[in-house]
């Protein structure tokens, strides 16, 4: 059996911790069961990710990563800016109907560490930023009068169907998310001036 280098160990590795803390949240996953769920040694573990925080800001920033290219796949199949607005909520509601939903990874490393300096915070907080330039640059290609408004108005939405949908499900309020973002976003882009 041929051996896995170094780059294929921290993926797999990435990829079984994060299963474990997106599923049990990540101060309730130790390293000694990533260690055992991975398969691979202790020194391994630790040569690729020496702490755990280390593992928790890695897995937060996959995360992060990997939402981004969900959501751009997702708007790069829509025509103009507003349908590419849309496009990213249609992305989400897919997110909140998958099997094993738990809410927004970022809000829930955000929570679980409240300390600024923590990696898997600082990852969370420039995610959240990231998210609202790109719908404040799209609102702005959409013709919205003042772009960041919308984007404000549709990150508050985002998080609160994350939010609303991991404790009441995505048949709860969250079941209307398209349909507001749409009433939103022409509200916002046929009503010049809009104050």
């Amino acid at each position: 059996m041929a051996r896995k280098t170094a780059e294929e160990n921290r993926r797999h590795i990435l990829s079984v911790a994060s299963g474990l803390y997106y599923a049990r949240g990540i101060r309730a996953v130790g390293m000694d069961l990533v260690v055992k769920e991975s398969g691979v040694g202790n020194a391994t573990v630790y040569r690729q990710f020496p702490t755990k925080n280390a593992l928790a800001g890695a897995y937060t920033q996959e995360r992060a990563d990997a939402w981004f290219a969900r959501m751009r796949e997702s708007a790069g199949r829509a025509g103009d800016a507003r349908g590419q607005l849309l496009a990213i909520f249609a992305g989400v509601v897919d997110e909140i109907t998958a099997p094993g939903f738990r809410g927004c990874p970022m809000h829930n490393a955000h929570t679980e560490f409240p300390d600024p300096d923590h990696p898997a915070h600082q990852v969370a907080v420039t995610h959240e930023r990231r998210v609202r330039d790109w719908m404040r640059d799209l609102a702005g290609e959409a013709g919205a009068p003042d772009p960041g408004r919308l984007a404000d108005e549709l990150v508050l939405v985002l998080n609160g169907v994350y939010a609303t949908a991991a404790t009441l499900g995505p048949e709860g309020p969250a079941r209307h998310t398209l349909d507001f973002v749409d009433r939103l976003v022409r509200a916002a882009c046929e009503a010049p001036g809009r104050a």
